[in-house]
């Protein structure tokens, strides 16, 4: 049964099993004058069906635009089987440059390179494991030709409602989420979820190798300024009140921030976070909440200048 509801007028959530460490992701479908789905999923058949079996029962003949919230293979994995059937796809201009990169297989060595000099990880059988459970995301994705950029704050027409594309970084270096002003619903992605804080990224910028949690703050009081009265995640049920969610997770973020240990390497804190445990795949999430953590925490512990 295709688990499917509206959530405002031609505004359809379709609940889409996955095989990863999250069970499910929410596609958010759009009938109208544009129709246009929300993010896609992971590039299996599955999925693909999944998606179609519900644009039928909606009517949709013709899916004119998928509109990713970020690169993620769960995001846009399932984007390149639409473009074929001539779907324009839209992503990010940050996150662009991302998804080509890792789709194509280009980002593995630089991967090596952050795991090893960033995360001070010394196993090189500890990093090829995280390397295999990147690879498997990497095949649950492809890129598609013709992708197409979205700047930030560009309105986008998605079945009969105009969304705003609000810069929303933390998570990907590029992550968007979209906000429908006459409703006052925020298409939030991964950057406000109701159950959890999801992991920050990391990226090269300005020559340095950086966390997003510091831009993941900076989205959170955004999303919180613009006014929302609900928020419909990826992941989890759609929510309302996201001011509130806004708040509940700085606190979160915060608190994790002031627990973090700086006497122990990245790869040391996480490691104590799985207590010892190594399972690739959990290891590479608590890595990035750890640089995080100490990203922001040597930026409000500052080290005092010697002359």
């Amino acid at each position: 049964m295709t688990d499917l509801r509206e959530i405002a007028p031609n505004i359809y959530q379709l609940k889409v099993p996955l095989i990863l460490n999250v069970q499910s992701i929410n596609v958010y479908i759009f009938r109208g004058e544009t129709p246009t789905i929300v993010d896609t999923g992971t590039n299996t058949p599955e999925v693909f069906e999944t998606i179609q079996t519900a644009l039928r029962k909606l009517g949709i003949k013709k899916l004119e635009q998928v509109i990713a919230t970020h690169w993620h293979s769960d995001h846009v994995g399932a984007a390149h089987q639409f473009a074929k059937e001539g779907t324009r796809i839209l992503i990010g201009s940050k996150d662009y440059p991302e998804w080509k990169t890792f789709a194509k297989g280009e980002s593995f060595e630089i991967f090596r390179e952050w795991a090893r000099d960033e995360w001070e990880i010394p196993d090189g059988l500890v990093i090829e494991g995280m390397i295999k459970s990147y690879e498997k995301l990497r095949r649950l994705t492809a890129w598609p030709e013709g992708v197409e950029e979205i700047k930030p704050q560009q309105m986008l027409h998605a079945g009969n409602y105009d969304l705003k594309a609000i810069p929303t970084p933390g998570h990907t270096i590029g992550h968007l989420a979209f906000f429908e002003e006459q409703q006052k619903i925020l298409f939030s992605g991964d950057m406000l979820l109701p159950d959890q804080v999801a992991f920050p990224g990391i990226w090269l910028e300005d020559g340095k190798v950086t966390s997003g949690l510091a831009s993941q703050l900076q989205s959170i009081d955004l999303m919180k300024k613009l006014g929302a009265h609900q928020y419909l995640p990826a992941h989890g049920e759609p929510q309302l009140n996201p001011s509130e969610r806004c708040q509940e997770t700085r606190a979160q973020i915060l608190t994790q921030v002031a627990n973090y240990d700086p006497t122990l390497s990245v790869y040391e804190g996480a490691l104590r976070l799985r207590q010892g445990k190594t399972k690739p795949g959990v290891l590479f999430m608590q890595l990035h909440y750890v640089f995080g953590w100490k990203q922001v925490f040597e930026l409000s512990h500052p080290r005092p200048c010697i002359f």
